[in-house]
């Protein structure tokens, strides 16, 4: 692993390089560690330093599984959460993927400094590491939106398919309180607010021209009466249309500029030589 300064010097000239302010902003760079137990405590803080005086925002895994919880109290004889503030993180500045193992203060918590959650049900069903009390961290007034984790527990990315899941999983685990119209919240203003962002996630003047256009003619959506019910519940694996920043960049379902085919063969031969690599292809 590289020093201390090497790394924080590194993620200054990133953002000092690529990250755009302002609405309208397309790439923004965040300070991630993958988890608070995978770096040093020093880095931990001089990352949080390092957002706060760059001004932008920072992101972690938190609150996945109970043996996260063991390890912290094991080795810092304490809960994750309070591990994470301990290190400065406890801000609006940040935003965690899953947060299933917090406790009903905890969940209090978040939602008093505005620390954001991204909920990834595919990959917590798939790794089978609990359910994610989305609807009581939204109530408690925590940015909650939606996302796809990595392609090692979400081979499938389709944040299609986490709106549908997202919202069958919490009806499950809180009731029928909840909602469509909450699934579509979380995929998209509560993405939004994740992000820190006041310009995406609404279609409301003023706001940057995103959308996305799905075609409801199959079979599965026949017979439907509200539309945006009929999306989530019924189900869709693809945007037929997008629009981002007022540009198309998918048209009849292929994106704009790509040759697909070729995207794919050299992906192929690109997984084929990693499983080679790595032992698994004779």
């Amino acid at each position: 692993m590289q020093n201390l300064d090497t790394i924080l010097a590194d993620c200054e000239r990133v953002v000092a390089t690529h990250h755009q302010t302002g609405a309208g902003a397309m790439v923004q760079v965040a300070l991630a560690p993958c988890s608070p137990f995978s770096v040093s405590s020093e880095l931990m803080r001089e990352t949080a330093a390092l957002a706060d005086r760059l001004n932008i925002r920072i992101h972690t895994h938190l609150g996945e599984t109970e043996d996260e919880n063991r390890h912290c109290e094991e080795h810092f004889g304490m809960r994750p959460l309070d591990y994470l503030e301990e290190c400065g993180w406890l801000t609006e500045r940040t935003w965690l993927a899953h947060g299933i193992h917090f406790t009903d203060r905890e969940i209090k918590r978040i939602g008093v400094h505005g620390v954001g959650v991204c909920h990834c049900p595919h990959s917590n069903m798939y790794l089978a590491s609990g359910v994610c009390r989305a609807h009581e961290i939204e109530a408690s007034g925590a940015p909650l939106g939606l996302g796809v984790d990595g392609s090692s527990s979400n081979d499938a990315s389709n944040l299609c398919e986490e709106l549908r899941q997202a919202f069958f999983l919490q009806r499950l685990s809180s009731g029928k309180s909840v909602r469509y119209t909450d699934a579509l919240r979380w995929a998209t203003e509560g993405g939004a607010r994740c992000l820190g962002r006041h310009d995406i996630g609404r279609l409301q003047v003023g706001f940057e021209a995103d959308l996305a256009l799905f075609s409801l003619d199959n079979l599965r959506h026949s017979g439907y009466h509200d539309p945006l019910a009929a999306l989530v519940i019924c189900g869709a694996t693809r945007a037929d249309h997008v629009m981002i920043a007022g540009t198309w960049r998918v048209s009849d379902g292929h994106i704009v500029g790509v040759d697909q085919a070729d995207l794919l063969s050299r992906h192929n031969q690109s997984a084929r030589k990693l499983r080679q690599l790595s032992g698994m292809e004779g």
